[in-house]
């Protein structure tokens, strides 16, 4: 159980004893840490894209096959991201009960699997290398993608992502869980809105350019 929990009602939900809860979660050290591990994640994927597209220094080093070595990297930082969201996470199960027990495992679990399988869905649509950032290896589509998890997303990376650890914080019934969860989606948003974003448009409209 979490070392410190929050019976729920109404009133309790919706009053300032709720807010002063959740920012004493915030402020635990494994909470801390897991935020900061998914802003060293985007940030890391969004920084050694632009090193290669700007120089092409994975590939000089390690060749055609560098994409390839590229996203097992990638995949790593994503492990050791879910390990510091698991460290937060399993801890401070039972702080914030909303489920019965075994509604709260049967809905955690349908809604990690779905995560899973709608990132799943994403990487049969773009492949490996459209999938970790292949783009700024050189690796240009002709077309935007619009088959697949894309009919009904514009990043359903990210959603499956998030639904994943939604899906954490609801099996486990932490209130961490939901935090980071929230944290994940506003993390996402700001670096497509600001870094990804704006990286893409700068390679397409190149390749427009040169066409």
């Amino acid at each position: 159980m979490g070392a410190f929990s929050f019976e729920v009602t109404l009133a309790r939900i919706t009053g300032p004893e709720f807010i002063e809860f959740m920012w004493e979660k915030i402020n635990t050290a494994p909470c801390q840490v897991a935020i900061l591990a998914m802003i060293l994640h985007v940030t890391n994927y969004n920084v050694t894209a632009r090193f290669e597209y700007n120089t092409r220094g994975f590939t000089k080093v390690l060749g055609k096959n560098a994409i390839y070595f590229y996203a097992v990297y990638l995949i790593l930082s994503a492990l050791i991201r879910d390990h510091f969201i698991h460290l937060a996470v399993a801890p401070d199960a039972g702080s914030l009960v909303l489920l019965p027990a075994t509604v709260a495992t049967v809905l955690g679990a349908v809604c990690f699997v779905s995560g899973a399988l709608l990132n799943l869905w994403t990487l049969k649509s773009l492949g490996i290398k459209g999938m970790y950032n292949g783009d700024s290896f050189g690796f240009l589509f002709d077309a935007p993608v619009e088959d697949g998890p894309y009919q009904y997303f514009s990043d359903p990376q990210y959603v499956g992502t998030t639904l994943s650890l939604v899906g954490t914080g609801i099996y486990y019934q932490s209130v961490i869980g939901y935090i980071l969860a929230v944290d994940m989606y506003i993390i996402f948003w700001i670096s497509v809105m600001f870094f990804e974003g704006p990286h893409m448009n700068r390679i397409y409209s190149k390749k427009t350019k040169s066409e």
